[in-house]
């Protein structure tokens, strides 16, 4: 943890949530992790940032050290999002998501499009309302009384073989701690939302950071509007496999 971080909790719209906040100047940066995920995802990234800006993370309810919750949804996570950033006291500020979260993005500056500088989708959820029925039947079937073996196991067959060590086991960590009750219900709400109709109300700058290779459909890069900057030789998790390229793509974009 740098000397210049601070950490606290703030209150959540259901409990308290573990919030980082560090550096100086610019537009405030605030750096979503993803689903079974937490703050820590970020580290790498957040020391270098933190070095020209003010960034901020946090846990998402039920993750990592932030409190469970009785409810768990998009909007509900973008309504903890929006009490995250009421801290901040600017009147803007860059929203940066991983994965699922590509969602909470994308719900939060439908809704409150003026206080968005700008979107960055770190390997991020765009829309996967369309996809075919059956895909998201398979989903809620596999997800239904999901344990935490199965969670674990799922996790490691998703890290795929350009995971570095350090990347799975971290990732697996995290895993361990989440709330397990929010698993289904979020990938499930992830299936359902419509990040389409989300991305036409909000008209700002919108980038996205992928690993390069085999492309989907539900990417967040096929939004409209949105440049895709690519990072080779790296898993879905791109922060901690690749720190310095991250960096480097979120400080360009941020420029």
């Amino acid at each position: 943890m740098a000397a210049s971080e601070r950490v606290r909790f703030v209150e959540g719209g259901a409990g308290r949530l573990r919030v980082s906040e560090g550096g100086e100047g610019g537009v405030p940066v605030v750096l979503v992790h993803g689903l079974a995920s937490e703050l820590e995802t970020w580290r790498p990234v957040l020391d270098r940032l933190r070095g020209s800006r003010r960034v901020i993370a946090y846990d998402q309810r039920g993750h990592g050290q932030s409190e469970a919750a009785g409810e768990y949804g998009i909007a509900a996570l973008a309504d903890d999002l929006g009490r995250v950033v009421e801290q901040l006291g600017g009147p803007q500020f860059w929203l940066v998501g991983h994965s699922f979260s590509g969602t909470v993005l994308s719900d939060f500056a439908a809704k409150h499009p003026e206080k968005v500088a700008g979107l960055v989708y770190v390997e991020a959820v765009g829309d996967v309302s369309r996809s075919a029925p059956e895909m998201k039947e398979y989903f809620r079937e596999h997800d239904a009384g999901m344990t935490p073996e199965r969670l674990q196991a799922a996790y490691g067959e998703m890290l795929g073989p350009k995971a570095r060590p350090a990347t799975r086991s971290a990732v697996l960590a995290s895993v361990a701690r989440m709330d397990l009750k929010a698993f289904a219900t979020l990938r499930g709400e992830m299936g359902e939302f419509d990040g389409l109709s989300a991305a036409r109300k909000y008209r700002g700058p919108r980038f996205a950071i992928e690993a390069d290779g085999e492309d989907n459909p539900f990417r967040a890069s096929h939004l409209p509007g949105t440049k895709r900057m690519a990072i080779p030789g790296v898993s879905h998790w791109l922060m901690l496999d690749d720190p310095e390229a991250t960096a480097r793509a979120l400080e360009e974009v941020l420029r």
